[in-house]
């Protein structure tokens, strides 16, 4: 064998004993770890399901931070299954070829979604991916929109315990959903929720004023997600928060940092975005 291939075998054979040592020594247990999180963290929240913490009305213009109605979670004291939280409220069916789910109508959430095409594992006949699952249950991660008076501003407004009127049973591609609330002091809130074949959606907010004096509102829409995933613990394979946060450009968070330091300031540029990775097959 020529000295160049012996070299060539050498360090592959090197490069692929490093690998599966670092695999074997440190991914292995790092996943086993994570997986031991998970399982507590579920346990935790099924126990306590945490609520957002209230804070002050918005001025105009600015991300509301305040009186976002707080999560209301069962009050039996005992954790539900998944199947039992989504049976806390009445609801919509969502049909379309790539999702399946339910908006609620307790809330006006969209809480139940899960991915036709995409499954836990390569095998294809294990379960379907479920990305979003109401509170009370399981992993609560959802959808919540709503609206904050202005200060001093005493209205009554939609909250998590709000139950809205459906105009149709199911949610479609071809047709839209109009769920209505009349607050009886003159508004009637409207969220129209659409829905195209790729799975998109899109939510419209409208209130109608029938009363005599004139109401300040700011909407809000917010992604709630309750506990810490579960993750692979792949070197190679960024799992956590990942965003442009103003100046700094983009910035890649570890679950495990954002444990240390929970609040990531953005800069001033005005140029923020944030998303939180996941992954299915």
């Amino acid at each position: 064998m020529k000295e160049d291939n012996r070299n060539l075998l050498l360090a592959i054979t090197l490069s692929v004993v490093v690998l599966f040592g670092w695999q074997y020594f440190y991914g292995v247990p790092q996943m086993e770890k994570q997986k031991q999180l998970a399982q507590q963290n579920q346990q935790a929240q099924s126990q306590t399901a945490p609520v957002p913490a209230p804070g002050s009305a918005p001025a105009p213009g600015a991300v509301p931070g305040q009186t976002v109605a707080p999560a209301v979670a069962p009050a039996t004291g005992v954790a539900l299954t998944r199947e039992q939280a989504l049976a806390q409220s009445p609801r919509v069916r969502i049909e379309t070829p790539k999702i399946a789910g339910s908006i609620a109508l307790t809330g006006a959430r969209l809480d139940d979604v899960s991915l036709k095409a995409y499954r836990e594992t390569v095998d294809p006949n294990s379960p379907i991916i479920v990305l979003l699952s109401p509170l009370g249950g399981p992993n609560g991660y959802y959808s919540d929109f709503g609206w904050v008076a202005g200060p001093g501003a005493a209205v009554s407004l939609p909250n998590a315990s709000t139950v809205w009127t459906a105009d149709a049973q199911v949610l479609t591609p071809a047709k839209p959903l109009t769920l209505t609330w009349d607050n009886g002091q003159g508004l009637l809130f409207r969220r129209i929720v659409t829905i195209d074949d790729n799975a998109m959606f899109q939510v419209k907010d409208e209130v109608e004023n029938k009363g005599a004096a004139a109401v300040t509102l700011f909407p809000y829409a917010q992604v709630v997600r309750h506990g810490r995933p579960p993750t692979l613990g792949y070197y190679v394979l960024h799992e956590g928060l990942i965003g442009v946060l103003g100046e700094q450009g983009l910035q890649e968070f570890t679950y495990d940092h954002v444990d240390k330091e929970p609040l990531l300031a953005p800069g001033t540029n005005g140029r923020v975005w944030k998303d939180v990775t996941g992954g299915f097959v």
